[in-house]
């Protein structure tokens, strides 16, 4: 992989972060101000929750993935 590569998966990964918290923080506003019941954001909090956690899992493979590059070029850890 190459710098260029990197530098773009964590520019992606940290644009899909900002897009995240803008829906949480979208979805917070609603529950806590809006009229409706909270049992009416039963889809969206499902929906927030499972893309922070596809998130999360690609970061830790991607974290897992340069790790074994510093590795295989002799600069990670033993």
């Amino acid at each position: 992989m190459t710098i260029e590569q990197i530098t773009d998966r964590i520019e992606e990964l940290s644009f899909q972060a900002w897009e995240l918290n803008s829906l949480a923080l979208a979805v917070h506003d609603a529950i806590m101000e809006g009229p409706n019941a909270v049992s009416h954001f039963s889809g969206a909090l499902s929906v927030l929750t499972s893309t922070a956690y596809k998130l999360d899992q690609e970061m830790k493979t991607f974290s897992h993935e340069m790790y074994e590059i510093l590795k295989a070029e002799g600069k990670g850890a033993a």
